[in-house]
């Protein structure tokens, strides 16, 4: 069983509505999504086998008329709705095959959560986006790139509850720099609209991440 289809039957027991696998995320549908859009194409397609060519009680008649219908371009055919379903469960199996290369068998405890939220220890908005300021914990760099990757590989599965987290907006570029003590992380995106959205969640983010820091204190013996 695939990941994506495990968190989809997760969300199905839990009673999400249905409308919900259609709504897509920031960087498009959810694997959850697909699959959920390529179960409602195979039901439409099986529809459609199954249609009478007629309706009860209807006879031919030689005084039946053609009625003529304006051509919009669209054929309702049940290959048609079976082709975009073979679509959407090949689009499934794409970020579930991006989140394997990403993340290998890391718990997901651990890539459920944003490094930029676990590391993080200061920052602010620039012209173009956001600064965050992690700990040199999140080094070296090829970890620290990795577990970013990872965390947006894993968000494309399903349901995350990181509608705030500044990774999962689309065409958001990170560039790091790090010293022997701390990493600075600058963030910025390709639509310029998008740009108080990234300083916004990017303020969140440490928000969290001083208030996990502040608890982990008030815990230390």
């Amino acid at each position: 069983m695939t990941r994506s289809l495990a968190l989809l039957l997760l969300a199905a027991c839990g009673g999400a509505p249905p409308i919900a696998a259609e709504k897509p995320g920031p960087r498009g549908l959810r694997a959850d999504q697909h699959i959920a859009m390529a179960d409602r194409e195979d039901q439409r397609a099986t529809q459609l086998d199954t249609w009478p060519e007629k309706r009860p009680g209807a006879v031919d008649s030689p005084d039946t008329h053609l009625v003529t219908v304006a051509w919009t371009g669209t054929w309702d055919t049940s290959e048609e709705h079976r082709r975009l379903a073979r679509v959407h469960r090949s689009k499934a199996a794409e970020l579930d095959a991006a989140y394997e290369e990403a993340c290998g068998s890391t718990p997901a405890e651990l890539v459920s959560i944003s490094p930029l939220q676990h590391y993080g220890i200061g920052g602010g908005p620039t012209e173009r986006g956001a600064n965050i300021i992690l700990s040199a914990d999140a080094g070296p760099a090829a970890r620290l790139l990795g577990e970013l990757r990872c965390h947006r590989a894993w968000m494309m599965l399903g349901p995350s509850d990181m509608d705030d987290c500044p990774l999962d907006l689309p065409g958001v570029h990170v560039h790091a720099k790090g010293g022997a003590t701390e990493i600075e992380l600058e963030l910025t995106v390709d639509d310029p609209k998008l740009i108080p959205e990234l300083q916004r969640r990017t303020a969140h983010d440490l928000e969290v991440a001083g208030r996990a820091a502040h608890e982990l204190r008030g815990a230390a013996p």
